[in-house]
């Protein structure tokens, strides 16, 4: 599961990002140019693709503005447009092979926009094919910091998760800012589990929760402590822990907090309640490699649930649902071709969910059949 760049927890992220970016965009001296006569002409290429990165990303309406899909359709195709001015620009300039690393970078990042916004995977791998190299070349330039974080994501949305994990040990500690941190830290620990890494995903998730129970309540820190206490329960249940891990999905399901959403001008926004059983469920700002994966979080969700009723009923339902999303995991699964190293736990959990859920369905049957029985003796005395 990974957090998309416009997410409400990304914003914390981007605050970090925001030095590195100032410190990439000193503008250079009338020495420098004089040095270096080419050096305007990339400089100038450099800020109009800057300004073309900036422009906001649309996961949510803007304020004040019309939400409606038709709306949000036409802006995303201005946003397309833009980007692939950008591309072309660059493109044109050869900024794969420029020896200005800031050309090189946006390059990059402007590849890594449009593969999000297109859903191409063709440009998640141009993305790695220029900054690869170009971060061997210059590691410690400033706008190294948002290229790395660039190329983790590319990485991690080619399902390379031995390579994103490397990345991010390299990312995370370049960022001084517990704010800053949490995201990546999070995203480190599922790149961690996806190699079975349990113990050391098991250690960043609980890093995780703790720096977040120290910074200030808001609603970046509290989607990510509910994000992580789900990647914590689903790493407790692939390391055989079933009661701690369903104990640990109760309390991300229950996690709430409040939001301001904008409908329309400032003074019509609105404040609505968000629970980890939302966040869970956000397939536009949350995505998971496979897509399938979520289908274990929603299903430990689900069976905690069951656990919880009192009702048998609600129970049944519960256990209902708990056993389509472990059939879809494993039909996934199986279809992909993939060695999955946790098929047979999921069939195991498979195995359990449906004999619970014939027990409480008998159970049901029982509560439904008293007051038939009640009601009959009052026909036939």
């Amino acid at each position: 599961m990974k957090k998309q760049a416009g997410s409400a927890a990304s914003v914390l992220f981007a605050l970090a990002l925001g030095a590195a970016h100032a410190a990439a965009d000193t503008a250079p001296s009338t020495w420098d140019l004089a040095r270096d006569p080419a050096l305007r002409a990339r400089w100038n290429l450099h800020t109009r693709v800057e300004r073309i990165l900036d422009l906001p990303e649309l996961d949510v309406p803007p304020a004040g503005g019309d939400p409606s899909p038709e709306r949000m359709a036409a802006l995303r195709m201005l946003q397309e447009h833009w980007l692939e001015k950008a591309r072309a620009m660059l493109e044109d300039a050869d900024a794969a092979h420029s020896a200005d690393p800031r050309l090189v970078f946006d390059l990059g990042l402007v590849y890594e926009r449009l593969a999000t916004l297109e859903r191409r995977n063709d440009l998640h791998r141009k993305v790695v094919e220029v900054l690869e190299p170009a971060l061997r070349a210059f590691p410690d330039h400033p706008a190294s910091i948002p290229a790395l974080n660039t190329l983790v994501y590319a990485l991690a949305k080619l399902n390379r998760p031995r390579e994103e994990l490397a990345t991010w040990q390299r990312f995370v500690p370049r960022l001084l800012d517990d704010r800053s941190r949490i995201v990546p830290l999070m995203n480190m620990g599922e790149a961690q589990m996806r190699l079975g890494l349990l113990d050391e995903a098991l250690s960043t998730f609980h890093q995780v929760l703790g720096l977040c129970e120290t910074l200030p309540n808001g609603s970046g820190v509290n989607s990510t402590y509910a994000l992580t206490l789900w990647d914590l329960a689903v790493a407790l249940d692939r390391s055989a822990d079933s009661t701690e891990a369903i104990r640990t999905a109760t309390k991300a399901k229950a996690w709430a907090w409040y939001e301001v959403v904008g409908r329309g001008p400032a003074r019509a926004a609105v404040t609505v309640k968000v629970t980890g059983w939302d966040i869970i469920h956000d397939e536009d700002n949350v995505f998971f490699v496979p897509d399938w994966e979520r289908e274990w979080y929603l299903a430990l969700g689900e069976t905690a649930a069951a656990v919880a009723a009192n009702d048998p009923r609600d129970e049944a339902r519960s256990w209902a649902a708990a056993q389509q999303h472990w059939e879809v995991y494993l039909a996934h699964s199986a279809a992909s071709g993939e060695l999955d190293r946790w098929a047979s736990l999921a069939r195991s959990r498979l195995g359990r969910t449906r004999a619970a859920r014939q027990d409480a369905d008998k159970r049901a049957a029982k509560t439904l059949s008293r007051p038939l029985a009640a009601d009959r003796s009052w026909a036939d005395p």
